[in-house]
């Protein structure tokens, strides 16, 4: 079992990768059958191959992620850490419009996103992570420019 520092560590190295769009880097911290949910809500989806894609459609937008100081949970499990990411307006722009998780633009595209967000991971006695939650609301997002 990865102990607290170690898996401090792995939700700081998880946004490291994402922001230097390194897609691979990122799937080799999880297992195989991991599971995740961005945003919380949406639904569960499994695997690396479903994960890599979520995963390549955010850094197709350039998508830059700054992590605050992670918070280990008593289980020996968890860690929950609030994070910052700014990205494109496209790729994901339109589709959170569509849903209504952000307002229609009153003009030209805007540049930029920014979304705020509780990321809950569970890693397992592998060391890697099995379960990846994003926690944000429609008034965690916002357009930039």
């Amino acid at each position: 079992m990865t102990n607290e520092r170690g898996r401090k560590k792995l939700a700081l190295e998880h946004c490291r990768l994402m922001s230097a769009g390194d897609a691979d880097g990122l799937l080799a911290l999880y297992a195989p059958e991991a599971t995740f949910e961005d945003p919380v809500g949406w639904g569960p989806r499994t695997g690396r191959d479903t994960l890599r894609a979520h995963i390549e459609s955010a850094m197709a937008g350039n998508v830059r992620e700054v992590a605050e100081d992670p918070v280990a949970g008593q289980d020996g499990l968890h860690v929950l850490t609030p994070v910052t990411a700014v990205m494109d307006y496209r790729p994901r722009g339109p589709v959170y419009v569509e849903r209504g998780w952000l307002p229609a633009p009153e003009r030209a595209e805007p540049m930029r996103l920014r979304c705020r967000y509780m990321m809950l991971i569970r890693v397992g006695e592998s060391g890697l992570i099995e379960d990846m939650k994003a926690f944000w609301g429609r008034g965690d997002i916002e357009t930039l420019g």
